[in-house]
């Protein structure tokens, strides 16, 4: 009898240490530039949380919307989206369950076998083109990449297949002279004409909630004879905005099959870029570029040149789309490789390049964020505000 209810005891202990927590605090330190609608996270040991739960944050300025994403560690990371005026510190509780209402969330839909489609309620944000490749169709099948669409009308304000230089596809990287293992022979990721392309591999994780939506997928870089000579661990994750604005961050993890790949070309054919709509490229005059302060003697309408265009953290693309105005801020993270030489041209694509030398013990990590914004043309002062919270995070610890 004694036994049995030692056991019992037992079991009661056992069942009251795995009760998840309904609720967790975390104190915020902003930035001397304040927070504006930057996505922030905070970390909990694995098993904190009811992973199935709703989740909420209570800030000062009410409930919003968090959300749980669950590392490989098996950490449980809580996603929110913070604002608060430049220096100040304030105390934030995270809670679950039945205290936290609704909100709109992301969610995945598949339009085709070869398209994933990433919807914020009812309008799509990002369109993951993941064609299989096609020696008999080279042109639509050589790389994968992601659309963007206007978060408020639902329309896609980036370009696909055909048009002014086929190959630029929406959000895409490549470099036009990839070397592997010392050899002399070229292969062109960016062009991808002879057999040589970035070929989708496999979705490894997809996000959907009311903070965010994204996924991971895998993408193998392969030579002209179909061998992969390196893999890409491609990140995406777009997160709402007020105003019918998005932003998009954008990782890539470059890790070679062989010895030793070299990254090389020019600011034109490499790298991670953006290239609007056909309808930019065929109404060019429509396009301006807002800079940052060094290369504020340039005229909106011209496009840099081959002098002065390293050290751009950011740059930001104004154009129209029938009688829709955007403007498209590319930002680089200051942990990026240096030097990082910007293209630009007035027909819609932009982005930086820079040269890598890759081998097993030096893969490259890279991440961008993109602002999307819809109506008036956003001031320096406010890109440069998302330019310092996307480079200087906040400080968050848990309580």
């Amino acid at each position: 009898m004694k036994n049995l209810l030692l056991i019992s005891f037992l079991l009661l202990l056992t069942s009251a240490g795995a009760v998840k927590a309904n609720e967790a605090r975390v104190t915020i330190n902003a930035t001397d530039t304040g927070l504006a609608h930057v996505p922030v996270h905070a970390d909990f040991p694995a098993g904190t949380f009811d992973a199935y739960a709703p989740f909420c944050i209570d800030t000062d300025s009410g409930l919003q919307p968090a959300q749980l994403e669950t590392l490989d560690n098996g950490q449980q990371r809580i996603w929110w989206i913070a604002n608060q005026p430049a220096g100040t510190q304030i105390d934030a509780s995270i809670r679950t369950g039945e205290d936290c209402p609704r909100f709109t969330e992301f969610r995945w839909q598949a339009p085709s076998p070869r398209s994933s489609q990433l919807l914020h309620g009812h309008r799509p944000i990002l369109q993951y083109e993941h064609p299989v490749f096609n020696s008999g169709d080279i042109e639509a099948t050589k790389k994968p990449y992601h659309h963007v669409f206007d978060p408020e009308s639902g329309e896609k304000i980036t370009k696909g297949v055909g048009g002014l230089y086929s190959h630029h596809r929406g959000i895409f990287f490549g470099y036009n002279h990839v070397y592997v293992d010392n050899g002399d022979e070229q292969i062109d990721i960016w062009h991808a004409n002879d057999g040589e392309r970035s070929e989708h591999e496999a979705i490894l994780a997809t996000f959907a909630g009311p903070v965010m939506g994204g996924h991971v997928v895998r993408i193998l870089w392969k030579d002209h004879d179909g061998e992969p000579f390196a893999e890409e661990r491609r990140e995406i994750r777009a997160f709402p905005q007020p105003d019918g604005n998005i932003l998009i961050d954008f990782k890539t993890e470059l890790h070679p099959h062989a010895n030793h790949v070299k990254l090389d070309g020019d600011r034109q054919h490499a790298g991670v870029q953006f290239r609007a709509s056909q309808h930019v490229a065929d109404n060019p005059e429509q396009s301006r570029y807002i800079r940052p302060d060094g290369w504020a003697h340039l005229d909106p309408d011209e496009e840099v040149g081959d002098d002065n265009n390293t050290g751009f953290g950011w740059n930001a693309f104004s154009f129209r789309i029938e009688d829709r105005p955007y403007t498209v801020t590319y930002m680089s993270h200051p942990d990026n490789p240096e030097p990082a030489e910007m293209s630009e041209r007035l027909y819609g694509r932009f982005g930086e390049f820079f040269r890598y030398e890759l081998t097993p013990d030096n893969p490259l990590n890279a991440r961008y964020r993109f602002w999307i914004s819809t109506g008036d043309t956003p001031g320096k002062e406010q890109i440069l505000t998302r330019y310092h919270n996307y480079g200087q995070p906040p400080n968050i610890t848990r309580q």
